[in-house]
């Protein structure tokens, strides 16, 4: 099995291509940095700034490169002993005119070559009638009189063009339009259209393809001559003249035209979550996987690649059969990692054939980790009397789900209550006792209430733990919604109790509506938690985060232990993540929010201060309330001072961040996303716009704020860079494989996407790994000194990210296959501490970071550098080495029984040690 040891995380673009990776290359290696981590590099719709709106999977996307410079990138890591790991998109491609597969079913419908392809009606029974076209701004009669939708000729098909997308026409629309101008139609033309009469007698996809591509090569053609170019032209000018005529056009194609808001209540292909210019593949088809994978395949055999991400692999139909082929596909060599939010103490399934998850769970981890849960009693409380609500949190959770499931995705939850009736999982009479609605509603329920993204069961009867999990959820619905029993009943006995009779048709169907109300479960929980529970409920923002949740309020060392055991044993390789391009928030901003916790009164009291100095600047409601209310007021303050940049020696923060117009647009989409300030369909631009006042007087410096607010955040960061370099030695140490997002080997003191994919100055990081590298032999003590006095300015988490990449090539099997073992501490501040050991064999490495160090610094009324660790050590295993090499410092020592936490923390507030015995 290939292992990547330690991966960075690249975001290809227009702005970012193949040749600035491959100046970067010299760079990366002397950094440390073993695999380099892709983003999707395969064709996307044009100017996509992330990859994930593939319209070709087996084309490089030209913005970003040639095949010959991939190619050419991997000869040089294979000299520089490099390798590479895709992100790959199985789920969903863009619904884009440029997606050829996707224009070719909504040109020929049923005899397109690729139907089978995507979700639709055309390929599954979930589905009914035509493709919705969800592109219109208005209803259509709207746009025609505004002139928002036309037809117009390019290249060799006509098109019709709305809100810059461009579906094509059916053939047998061809005809009609040819028809229209008032001229007589050339001989040429009229030979056309006896063709067209022709291609309505075929039936085979095959030979209808090809009779239409020779039509579509003859028209071009034709489009030569000027006479009939203009003739096409006055046609044209005929149609979309005539509104009537161009609806009629419009509403006889495989697609109906519509707007956004009708696809809240109706759907007719499967989207990414709720975002209709992403359609999904049908993966569960063979010709589908095989045409999705084949450029990968090619680049795997090729060892152009040596490990896939797989983007959401919950979307797919059946993930386990899925991975099963990939793994086939791609030899047992390949590492490959799924992208997999899983939710507190939840488990991902031991039989997938994968290396494990791409490593939200390792930061949700370490981010519980850090927060000290003993201020949780005064953050909540403090939060419920701040909003006047103390709704407990699943009941939170239940309503923002239910909110948009009905808001935005009736139409999902109208298509499964269809196909459990096409699907005949209940006998007549049954349904007939059912009130109007009762089955649909109780579909609905369950939807809200799993508590996990989705369940993977692909065989009925359902695993006795799965199947205990949905008695347990309809056990909740009965209690909560009592009316609905009948229709429970019947969904208990179509999953649970029918197929224990061991009817296999009855168990065939039962488990395609199973595996259906699952892929629905996942973008549910994603849009009603991801995407605005964790906008909304702000009591701490740090843990509203892409794979923890507001619900967990830290962990202690003991299951911290635990947990890390059980990754050594069951994912070693799984991937340890700080940061990706979805997290919400850059790992530093979460880390300096976690000293809060450690200093909760000093935190609730100057949150306090600041309503009361900022009072002035809020804004009159139009219900008479001032803006922002309470709840948004306090995120704003709480994202202020987490993401606020680094001072510099002077105390002043560099204007090049360009900070306020960047948190000015994170208010923006925060504020989107949590959907609180709407009125049915429309968004409260008056609060929006009262936000942005109040902001933007916050943010002019000026009035008693600021000098407070500078004051505190200068020592909330100063605690934070001891939690992130804790962080940082935690996420290359522990089980699992370590990886950097870009520019993140510094201060990552982000917002959420499109902040995260900012531009990064590499040019500013060269520089420091030059000097640093010019002085490495120099007294370390000395160098470490100089880095923790200018630690502002990120070189000290550079350095340490430096020196662990190496420390991770240098023993790659000890981190790989490593026994984690966990360390008792002993002393005064025993609580305060937290070690480890990894060892493989007589080699071994002690780990140490410090708990909640911005309490300790209180209580010894020192700052973070004079701290007194007194007689608290780390105690060994009876057969530990006696003679250690400080990683940092690079001084050496001897032990039997116990390290002193004092001399580990010598070089910097973390420490690591490696034997030399």
């Amino acid at each position: 099995m290939f292992n990547p040891i330690a991966t960075y995380r690249i975001q290809f673009h227009k702005d970012f291509t193949f040749q600035q990776l491959d100046t970067l290359l010299p760079y990366l290696q002397k950094l440390g940095v073993s695999t380099i981590y892709a983003s999707p590099i395969f064709a996307a719709v044009p100017d996509s700034v992330h990859g994930y709106d593939g319209i070709d999977p087996n084309r490089i996307n030209p913005e970003i490169g040639t095949e010959d410079e991939l190619q050419a990138i991997n000869h040089q890591l294979q000299l520089a002993n490099m390798s590479w790991l895709q992100d790959i998109v199985p789920n969903h491609m863009a619904y884009y005119f440029t997606n050829q597969w996707l224009m070719d079913v909504l040109e020929k419908g049923p005899l397109s070559r690729f139907a089978s392809f995507f979700d639709t009606s055309l390929s599954s029974s979930f589905f009914h009638g035509r493709i919705l076209a969800p592109f219109l701004a208005e209803p259509i009669d709207e746009a025609l009189a505004k002139g928002n939708l036309v037809l117009h000729y390019d290249q060799t098909r006509f098109l019709l063009d709305v809100s810059g997308n461009r579906l094509p026409l059916k053939p047998d629309s061809y005809a009609t339009i040819l028809q229209t101008s008032a001229a007589e139609p050339s001989g040429a033309i009229q030979q056309l259209l006896i063709q067209l009469d022709q291609l309505r007698h075929l039936d085979e996809p095959e030979a209808y393809g090809i009779e239409w591509a020779e039509f579509r090569l003859q028209l071009a053609a034709l489009m030569h001559t000027d006479l009939t170019e203009t003739y096409i032209e006055d046609c044209l000018n005929v149609v979309n003249q005539n509104p009537a005529l161009l609806h009629r056009l419009a509403d006889e194609q495989h697609y109906r035209f519509c707007t956004e808001i009708e696809t809240r209540q109706e759907m007719t292909y499967r989207r990414f979550f709720t975002i209709n210019g992403l359609i999904c593949l049908n993966m569960d088809d063979e010709t589908v996987f095989q045409q999705l994978h084949h450029l990968t395949k090619r680049f795997i055999d090729n060892g152009v690649f040596q490990g896939l991400r797989i983007d959401h692999i919950d979307g797919l139909f059946d993930p386990k059969r899925y991975l099963d082929r990939l793994r086939e596909l791609t030899r047992d060599e390949t590492f490959i990692v799924v992208e997999k939010i899983l939710q507190d103490k939840e488990a991902l399934p031991t039989d997938w054939p994968v290396q494990g998850t791409s490593g939200y769970d390792f930061l949700a981890l370490v981010n519980n980790l850090l927060t000290n849960s003993q201020a949780e009693p005064a953050f909540r409380n403090f939060y419920h009397k701040l909003i006047g609500s103390d709704t407990p949190l699943p009941e939170r959770i239940r309503d923002r789900k239910a909110y948009f499931l009905a808001q935005y995705m009736g139409g999902e939850l109208n298509n499964l209550y269809h196909y459990f009736l096409d699907l005949n999982l209940t006998d007549e009479t049954a349904l007939t006792e059912l009130t109007a609605g009762e089955l649909k509603l109780a579909i609905g329920e369950l939807l809200i209430e799993c508590p996990v993204y989705r369940y993977y069961g692909n065989q009925l009867p359902l695993p006795a733990d799965e199947s205990d999990s949905l008695r347990q959820m309809l056990k909740v619905i009965r209690e909560t919604k009592p009316e609905l029993e009948s229709a429970l009943a019947l969904l208990e006995k179509a999953l649970l109790t029918k197929p224990m009779e061991s009817d296999t048709d009855h168990d065939h169907r039962a488990l395609r509506f199973y595996h259906r109300l699952m892929q629905f479960s996942g973008p549910l929980m994603a849009k009603g938690v991801e995407d605005t529970l964790l906008y909304t409920y702000n009591c701490f923002i740090g843990h509203n985060e892409v794979g923890d949740s507001p619900e967990r309020f830290g962990l202690s060392v003991e299951s911290f232990h635990e947990a890390m055991q059980h990754r050594q044993a069951h994912w070693p390789l799984a991937q340890n993540a700080t940061a990706t391009h979805d997290t919400k928030r850059g790992e530093d901003v979460r880390a300096r929010l976690n000293v809060l916790t450690d200093l909760p009164d000093e935190w609730l009291a100057e949150v306090q201060h600041w309503q009361q100095l900022n009072a002035s600047l809020k804004q009159p409601g139009d219900d008479q309330k001032h803006v922002p209310d309470a709840n948004d007021e306090y995120l704003i303050y709480q994202n202020l001072l987490g993401a606020y940049p680094m001072p510099n020696e002077d105390g002043q923060v560099d204007d090049e961040d360009d900070f306020p117009n960047r948190f000015r647009l994170y208010l923006e989409k925060a504020l989107q996303e949590a959907k609180r300030h709407t009125t049915g369909w429309v968004v409260d631009d008056s609060y929006h716009e009262g936000v942005k006042v109040f902001t933007n007087r916050l943010l002019e410096r000026s009035g008693a704020f600021w000098p407070r607010f500078e004051s505190f955040h200068r020592q909330i960061a100063d605690f934070g860079i001891v939690n992130s370099l804790a962080q940082v030695l935690l996420k290359f140490t522990c089980p699992g494989v370590p990886d950097v997002y870009q520019g993140a080997e510094s201060w990552d003191l982000s917002l959420v996407d499109p902040d995260n994919r900012r531009p990064v100055d590499f040019d500013r990081r060269q520089t420091w790994l030059t000097d640093l590298l010019s002085v490495q032999e120099s007294a370390s003590e000395t160098r470490w000194a100089t880095l923790w006095q200018h630690r502002f300015d990120g070189r000290v988490k550079f350095w340490l990210t430096y020196l662990l990449l190496h420390e991770r090539q240098s023993s790659p099997t000890l981190f790989a296959e490593g026994e984690y073992v966990p360390l008792l501490i002993d002393g005064t501040y025993r609580d305060y501490v937290l070690a480890f050991a990894r060892r493989l064999g007589n080699q071994w490495y002690i780990v140490a970071i410090p708990l909640h160090f911005a309490q300790l610094c209180r209580q010894q009324k020192q700052d973070t550098q004079r701290i007194d660790w007194q007689d608290t050590s780390i105690r060994l295993p009876i057969d530990a080495p006696t003679q250690w090499f400080n990683c940092l410092d690079g001084t050496l020592s001897s032990t039997t029984e116990r390290m002193l936490v004092q001399a580990m923390f010598k070089a910097l507030p973390v420490g690591i040690l490696r034997n030399t015995d």
